[in-house]
C-alpha cells in the first residue's frame, strides 16, 4: 500500500504539472475524478460488466458517467445546468445503489440520499469563486476520502479502505502544484466524477455492508461543513490574509474531525480491529 500510495501521488503530480506546464486549468476539472476512477481500476482490477450487477460494480459506472456529464457544462459554459447536476446526483446514486433495500428500508435509502446532498451542496456552495477556493474544495474532499478510509477499514471493507486512500493520495498529489499559486478547477466534473464517486462508495458501504459507525460518519460529516462556516472567520479574526495561509486554516478545520471520526470508530470497535 506504501509503494502504490507513492506512485498515485507521483502520477498525479506528474500530470498535474504538465496540465500547469500547458496552462490547461479548465481541463483541470478532470484531475480528480479520473483519480478516483484509476484508483478504483487500481484496487479492484476490473472493469465491471455493464450493466453492472452490485452495488460495488455500480460505483465505477456512477464515476464514469458524472465525469463525462461533468464535461458538458464545464466546456460549455453552462454553470446553472452543472450546478442542478451536481445537486441531484447523490439522490440518484443514493437511490441507485441502495435499489436492493427499498423495498424493506427505504428510509434508510433516503437518509444516505439527503446526506449526500447536504455534503454536494456544503461543498458547492459553502466557498467562493475564486481559483483557490477550487484548491480548498478539492483539499477538502481529499481530507473527506482520507478520514472515510479507516471507517471503511473498521466496517469490514479493506477494499473500500484501499480505495479511499489511494484517491486522497492522488487528490493530494494533483493539488500540491496549486497550493501557493492556483491553478486548478474544481468544476461539474470533479465534483459529478470525483466528490460523486466518493459518496458513492460510503452508499454502498452504509446501505450494503450496513457495518458503519453511523457516529463515526456523523462526525466526519463536520470535515465538510466546519471549514466554509468556521474557517474564513477564523482568518479575519486573527489577520490571516495570505491564501496559503488560509488554505492551512480551512484544512486544519476539515482535518480535525476526520482525525476524530477515525478514534470515534476505533472506540466503539474496541477490541474487534482488523488487523
Amino acid at each position: 500500500m506504501a509503494a502504490s500510495v507513492l506512485a498515485f501521488i507521483a502520477g498525479a503530480v506528474a500530470v498535474s504539472a504538465f496540465m500547469r506546464w500547458r496552462k490547461a486549468i479548465l481541463a483541470t476539472d478532470l484531475l480528480m475524478p479520473v483519480s478516483f476512477l484509476a484508483a478504483y481500476w487500481f484496487v479492484y482490477n476490473k472493469i465491471p460488466e455493464f450493466p453492472p450487477v452490485g452495488a460495488v460494480n455500480k460505483i465505477l459506472y456512477i464515476a464514469l458517467l458524472g465525469t463525462f456529464v461533468g464535461i458538458v457544462p464545464e466546456f460549455s459554459g453552462l454553470q446553472r445546468l452543472g450546478k442542478i447536476l451536481v445537486l441531484l446526483q447523490p439522490i440518484a446514486a443514493a437511490l441507485y445503489i441502495g435499489q436492493p433495500i427499498l423495498g424493506a428500508a427505504p428510509l434508510e435509502a433516503l437518509f444516505a440520499a439527503i446526506a449526500g446532498l447536504a455534503v454536494m451542496a456544503f461543498v458547492l456552495f459553502g466557498n467562493g469563486e475564486a481559483s483557490d477556493d477550487d484548491v480548498r474544495r478539492g483539499g477538502g474532499v481529499a481530507v473527506l476520502a482520507l478520514g472515510f478510509a479507516p471507517i471503511a477499514l473498521l466496517g469490514a471493507s479493506s477494499s473500500t479502505f484501499q480505495l479511499c486512500l489511494l484517491y486522497a493520495a492522488a487528490s493530494f498529489g494533483v493539488l500540491v502544484l496549486h497550493v501557493t499559486k492556483p491553478a486548478f478547477r474544481f468544476g461539474p466534473a470533479s465534483y459529478l466524477g470525483g466528490l460523486g464517486g466518493l459518496l458513492s462508495v460510503a452508499d454502498t458501504v452504509v446501505l450494503v455492508t450496513r457495518k458503519t459507525d453511523l457516529v463515526a460518519l456523523a462526525v466526519l460529516a463536520l470535515s465538510v461543513v466546519l471549514p466554509p462556516l468556521v474557517s474564513e472567520r477564523v482568518c479575519r479574526r486573527i489577520g490571516i490574509s495570505k491564501p496559503f495561509a488560509r488554505l492551512v486554516v480551512y484544512i486544519t478545520f476539515a482535518v480535525a474531525p476526520a482525525a476524530l471520526a477515525a478514534l470515534v470508530a476505533f472506540l466503539d470497535y474496541g477490541t474487534d480491529f482488523p488487523v
